[in-house]
Order: C-alpha cells, then structure tokens, then sequence
C-alpha cells in the first residue's frame, strides 16, 4: 500500500506540472515587434488511482510588455472522476486565468494571477458554484535555452475558501517554459 501512495504522488507531481511559456534570458527592447512578444503555452496534468482520475487542459497566450513584466490570460477545463463503493461523482470543470509576471533580480520573479474554476457543489451537476483564486508568490527560473527556462512557483491563495474545490491555499507548481 505505501508503495502505490508514493508512486501516485511521484506521478501526479510529474504528470500534473504546468507548462506555462515565458521567455527565458530572451531580450526585448524597444524595437522589438510584437510577435516576438507574444508567447503560447498550456498546461496538461493528469493522475489517476484508486480514488479516481482527473485530466486538465489549460493553454494560454501571454505578452512581454518589457524585459521585467509578462502578462497573459488562459482557459482551463478539467474532468474529474471518483468511484467507490458508495459513491459515482464526475464533474466538467471550466475557467479562466489572468497573470503577471515581474522579473525581480536574477532569476527571481514575483507571480500574481486571477482565476476562476465553475464546478458543479456536493457532486449535484445542477448546483454549479464559482470559485475565485488569487494566488500571489514568488518564483524561481533557470534558463536553459535562449527562449525557455525551467520555473519554479510558490503562491498563496489570498481568497482561499475551505468549501470550494482546493485542498489547500498554498499553490506550487514547477513548469518549463518554450
């Protein structure tokens, strides 16, 4: 049993990172046109066991207004499932994102992000609920190429509600960027 419970955890840390894209060392200045500005994205995640499966699905599209500040807006839908012998739940998850990134010193950034999950309340697909988040933190990237780097993020969800579908307020994720 405890094998399956690291396992599960070492696949749903692997599997469920987020691959946001953010330029790395790439510079932009004043001549730079828009296109190269303009990055894509997304995240996958999906993990699976015993308890049930959840798949996501979140591109986005961000802008590099300077060298210092990223901004962006995404999507998100999630499926989740879960079966056991007393209970059948699956649920159609969709929502958005707004974030900024500012570039602090080195390889230090400071995240904010807005976003909000619609997902059906106590398993009852009539009852539909939104839940906000407000994560802010700071991150940590290390280029590994001129236009990608590997990212690390540590957040706190200011808005945090104990009765929406977050296990947590704290927000981590690790993504490489393209």
């Amino acid at each position: 049993m405890k094998k399956s419970k690291y396992l599960f955890l070492a696949v749903t840390l692997f599997v469920s990172t987020l691959a946001m894209a953010q330029k790395g060392d790439y510079v932009i200045d004043q001549q730079s046109n828009w296109q190269d500005r303009l990055y894509f994205g997304g995240g996958f995640g999906l993990s699976g066991g015993s308890w049930g499966t959840s798949i996501s699905l979140s591109p986005l599209v961000g802008y590099m207004v300077n060298s210092r500040l990223s901004v962006g807006v995404g999507a998100t839908y999630q499926y989740y499932s879960y079966k056991d012998f007393y209970f059948d739940y699956s649920d159609n998850r969709w929502g958005g994102q707004l974030f900024a990134r500012v570039n602090l010193i080195r390889q230090v950034f400071a995240y904010a992000e807005y976003s909000f999950l619609n997902y059906s309340y106590n398993g009852d697909n009539n009852d539909r609920r939104t839940v906000d988040r407000l994560p802010l933190g700071l991150g940590i990237s290390q280029p590994v190429g001129p236009r990608s780097s590997l990212n690390l993020v540590a957040a706190y969800d200011v808005l945090y509600d104990t009765y929406g579908p977050y296990a947590s307020p704290w927000v981590f994720s690790v993504f490489f960027s393209l």
